[in-house]
């Protein structure tokens, strides 16, 4: 059973990842607006880590990013 633990602990490193990002509680969303994580995905993978591409693709998406 000893082989076991290790893939356990590379399943929980792996589905730790899928917890970071931002989270909808600092968005808005629009009447028609994608899913919230549909749109992070989506957005993240043509925003090239900067802020401002992400911002104006989640808004594309009707995701408005509250100030503060």
């Amino acid at each position: 059973m000893k082989p076991v633990r290790p893939l356990l602990l590379i399943a929980a490193l792996a589905l730790s990842a899928c917890a970071t990002g931002p989270s909808e509680a600092g968005w808005t969303s629009g009447k028609d607006a994608q899913p919230f994580h549909t749109a992070v995905a989506a957005c993240n993978e043509i925003s090239y880590n900067i802020e401002a591409n992400f911002v104006v693709c989640m808004a594309g998406r009707g995701w408005t990013k509250l100030r503060g």
